[in-house]
């Protein structure tokens, strides 16, 4: 698998640890670049081992695809080094942000990997086509033998930080109550009803009592995943990050997941990924013909 998934001790939830395999990166990579490109089929068949389509996009797909992976933009570098003091202050807050939002987007990608390995007959949402899309980052749904009834539904957050402890104190736990008090019930079923409409041979029925069951039976689950540092590890493997999940989602461990991908340094394993990905993306357009970027 291009992206190693090994389990970790916790009493919050069912934890587990990724890693990119350094043998099987150029696969990473390839799978990741159909992401962007919105060939889910393509990346589908690379996790299957299939040889992906030949597919071209349209003109822009390609040069938005690796603009979203650019950060910073070269003008705010051109305005650090030429700009005035207000114009330098307003540039460095600009690339800041700029590279969190390419580092969380390119996360949400990495996640969907690693949902699709550990899952691979599951429902999955494909990653927010946009950075800083506001809602939740994804849903993974497990259907029943026959097809017809939701037995697992899982919430996603995905999160890149070089603080994990206190942005899922802050933000990740805040969002999980407010999902388990009902508060955004409307935005779950938005979602789940697009995403079980796709679903081969699920009348309007069954869709509406599929969507019921999520809320009535009490089956739904949360994932929070992380990219991080290695400073983050101490002596628990990750699992301190992860205290105080039982008591925002209650339930019995396993409806609890989460996940850690931790590099050297998060911001720059993030960036040299993305620049990596702009390559194979790259590479992909020439074969297509869609690489006059």
């Amino acid at each position: 698998m291009p992206l190693a998934q090994s389990k970790r001790s916790s009493g919050e939830c069912d934890l587990s640890e990724w890693s990119i395999e350094s043998h099987k990166r150029e696969l990473l990579l390839a799978l990741l670049a159909y992401l962007y490109l919105q060939q889910e089929m393509n990346a589908e068949r690379v996790v299957a081992a299939l040889d992906p389509r030949a597919r071209s996009s349209t003109k822009r797909a390609l040069p938005n695809a690796i603009n979203k992976l650019i950060a910073p933009k070269p003008g705010d570098l051109e305005l650090m080094e030429h700009g005035d003091e207000d114009e330098q202050e307003k540039a460095r807050n600009r690339i800041q942000v700029s590279i969190e939002h390419r580092d969380g987007h390119l996360f949400q990608y990495l996640s969907w990997v690693a949902a699709r390995l550990a899952s691979p007959t599951s429902i999955l949402t494909p990653p927010h086509v946009r950075q800083a899309d506001k809602g939740f980052d994804g849903f993974i749904i497990d259907l029943d033998d026959a097809q017809k009834k939701v037995v697992r539904v899982v919430l996603c957050e995905d999160k890149a930080s070089q603080a994990p402890r206190s942005l899922i104190t802050r933000s990740v736990w805040k969002e999980i109550s407010a999902i388990c008090e009902g508060d955004r019930e409307d935005e779950v079923h938005s979602s789940l009803n697009t995403l079980l409409k796709a679903v081969p041979g699920l009348s309007e029925e069954e869709l509406e009592d599929a969507v019921d069951t999520i809320f009535w039976e009490k089956i739904r689950h949360f994932r929070v995943s992380v990219a991080t540092g290695e400073d983050q590890r101490g002596n628990s493997d990750f699992a301190l990050l992860f205290s105080g999940f039982e008591d925002v989602a209650l339930g019995p461990l396993e409806s609890r997941v989460g996940g850690i991908l931790p590099f050297a340094d998060v911001r720059a394993g993030l960036a040299e990924l993305a620049q990596d990905l702009i390559r194979k993306l790259q590479e992909i357009g020439s074969v297509t013909g869609d690489s006059d970027v």
